[in-house]
């Protein structure tokens, strides 16, 4: 499909009825399609964002939703006069551990008609700072380290702790093609992604021992037009598109890709489809970096 582009949103299978999600960083690029899927699928969605000042940004995504349920006529019978999932958003800097505290709050307040418990977790908010080696600030390491690798630790350790995973739950890890393949500048996000996946294995040997049959998957993200790429230098993105585009094997010439070309990868590992499948990296990036292997 060269010539792909993505769609208005719809209302999709409700394979995800009754099920409840957290996904971190919903209000924007990747984080937001991967919260938009899980809800046009019933999902319920708890979403975080950085601050107060971007609530609107939620507030859009579940009005968004929100008139997908409403009965249109030109949508399938079957589809018109379901009930709307519930969306919430909760302001959570990972940057500051006392935000999980009020990630639990709200999921214990506002989610207790589903006593309070998850059956999805999208670890997608991430810091990423590119200074080269030799001119990392003590902000950048220790930013990137506690929001990046602190946080996702802290918060699981709670949602096991408190027994808030639901058995049969989806872990799904929102990682990079750098940690592949470096490039000045992205020593410490790649290391603290590195780290992510190797989390991310464990916890897939651990978490089954307490809510059976929860698969933990890391998903390896290429270059992706999304607000945080749009934010680099004119200049340096046309310098990774340069590098990164003719990686991508799936389109001759290669393409960027889409936020909904990852959320759509993560939807079907947060199904129960794929049961079969845990400690695994997945690639989301058209090819152009093959997990454990070279171009």
């Amino acid at each position: 499909m060269a010539n792909y582009r993505p769609s208005a949103p719809k209302l999709q299978e409700q394979d995800l009825k009754g099920k409840v999600a957290l996904v971190t960083g919903a209000t924007k690029g990747i984080g937001r399609a991967i919260a938009l899927d899980i809800a046009t699928r019933g999902g319920s969605v708890l979403g975080t964002y950085s601050s107060p000042q971007t609530a609107h940004l939620f507030d859009t995504l579940s009005h968004t939703v929100g008139d997908l349920y409403s009965n249109h006529p030109n949508e399938p019978s079957h589809l018109r006069t379901i009930n709307a999932p519930k969306l919430h958003g909760v302001a959570a800097d990972i940057t500051s551990l006392p935000s999980i505290g009020h990630v639990l709050v709200a999921l214990e307040r506002e989610f207790q008609e589903f006593r309070g418990k998850i059956d999805i977790l999208v670890l997608n908010a991430a810091i990423n700072v590119r200074p080269r080696i030799g001119s990392a600030s003590e902000n950048d390491i220790t930013s990137s380290l506690t929001g990046n690798l602190q946080w996702p630790i802290v918060l699981v350790e709670n949602l096991v702790r408190q027994k808030l995973f639901n058995d049969n739950a989806r872990v799904v890890a929102i990682s990079s093609d750098r940690v592949r393949s470096p490039s000045p500048g992205s020593s410490i996000f790649n290391a603290t992604k590195a780290g992510l996946e190797a989390l991310a294995r464990s916890w897939s040997a651990e978490l089954p021992l307490m809510f059976p049959g929860t698969t933990v998957n890391s998903v390896c993200v290429g270059l992706t037009d999304t607000p945080g790429l749009r934010a680099f230098p004119a200049q340096a993105v046309e310098a990774l598109k340069a590098q990164r585009l003719p990686q991508v094997k799936v389109v001759e010439g290669g393409r960027l890709g889409y936020a909904e070309d990852v959320a759509d990868v993560v939807g079907w590992l947060v199904s129960e489809k794929s049961r079969w499948m845990t400690g695994a990296v997945v690639g989301a990036n058209g090819g152009a970096e093959f997990i454990g292997g070279s171009h």
